[in-house]
């Protein structure tokens, strides 16, 4: 069990140095997708560079605390539907929202206030409710996250006057390009990792492995677990903002149980214990499903014709846990970060143990 008692030099450089190589990775990607990529690839990288703050996010809280939550798509939700209600323009409003109060109704911001108002209002409803869920037990913390889930997607499809129940909103300007996502899941990657090396990341990884033990060292898990959910939560805030500031349109089906499950398959089948880790496993799982959606929409072999596979790319992300959860429970990359060799300024001294 790992407690650390203050910042660590060494654990500081380690995640320096994954966050580099994980950015540099990521830059690489989006820099082929613009020199040689189409239209609709260079929309596919867009999304998964979103999606990925979405499971680094969730990281931040599941990887570090062990706990499950099935509720973090309703900070995701929040995040979203906040940003657009900032971003919609005056006249979609007055047609689409007539009953919101009208300072709001004649208020449109840009992209960067937005995404730091949808990340600070994440995060106080994120305090008040972890306030109640840091001092359940981890069981019962993990069904109260699948309750607030199913309570805040009720919300979202019954309060018509600000977010059109199942309608959805709509007119919401696309101000995301695959630049903005890219400094976005940056930004995510280093607050993800330096949390994960900071003293309390480390408690939070304690009381993971041994929550008695950790009570014994004189670590207050209620402390340390309220900071990584509301870290976490205001980091999916953030994600949830961008977007929906891609996405244009959107109701309450986008924050349900399909994408709840298809991000904790991405932990689970790439190792949530590290951030290297979920984002492999995001890359992984993405490429998959759209390769699966071919046979879902039936598949044309010469003049043979395959016939349509409903919910085959829901099938195959189920089989993959499974086999995943019986063959490596940890993951494919398990704990382990990506990183390499710094300049000697940045390597942390060697300590003369000789007398």
């Amino acid at each position: 069990m790992i407690i650390g008692a203050g910042w660590s030099r060494r654990r500081i450089v380690e995640a320096i140095r994954s966050w580099i190589s994980l950015s540099l990775i990521i830059a690489l990607i989006v820099l082929v997708t613009h020199l040689w990529g189409n239209r609709a690839f260079g929309e596919f990288v867009t999304s998964f560079l979103i999606l990925s703050i979405f499971v680094v996010a969730w990281h931040i809280w599941m990887g570090n605390s062990g706990i499950t939550s099935f509720g973090h798509a309703s900070f995701f939700a929040v995040g979203a539907y906040l940003s657009a209600l900032l971003t919609i323009p005056p006249g979609i409003k007055d047609t689409a929202l007539p009953s919101l109060p009208i300072v709001l109704r004649h208020l449109q911001l840009g992209l960067v206030p937005t995404v730091l108002i949808a990340a600070i209002a994440t995060g106080v409803v994120a305090l008040a409710i972890g306030i109640v869920f840091a001092r359940m037990a981890e069981n019962a913390m993990g069904m109260a996250t699948f309750a607030l889930l199913v309570m805040v997607y009720t919300l979202l499809l019954n309060w018509n006057s600000v977010t059109r129940g199942g309608r959805g909103v709509y007119g919401v300007p696309r101000e995301v390009t695959p630049t903005i996502a890219l400094i976005g899941l940056v930004l995510v990657l280093g607050t993800a990792l330096l949390f994960k090396a900071s003293p309390t990341g480390l408690r939070l990884q304690g009381a993971r492995d041994d929550p008695l033990a950790a009570r014994s060292l004189g670590i207050h898990l209620f402390s340390v677990r309220l900071t990584g959910w509301v870290l976490s939560a205001i980091v999916m805030g953030a994600g949830g903002s961008l977007w929906a500031q891609n996405v244009l349109a959107f109701g309450p089906d986008s924050f349900f149980f399909r994408d709840t499950f298809s991000i904790i398959a991405m932990m689970i089948f790439g190792g949530q214990a590290s951030v290297t880790g979920a984002l492999t496993g995001c890359a992984l799982i993405s490429v998959i499903s759209e390769i699966m959606r071919f046979p879902e929409r039936g598949l044309a072999i010469g003049s043979l014709r395959l016939p349509e596979l409903p919910g085959a790319v829901q099938l195959t992300i189920a089989l993959l846990i499974l086999a995943t959860l019986m063959l490596r429970p940890s993951g494919l990359l398990g704990s382990y970060e990506l990183g390499f060799a710094l300049p000697h300024w940045l390597k942390p001294k060697k300590r003369n143990t000789t007398t």
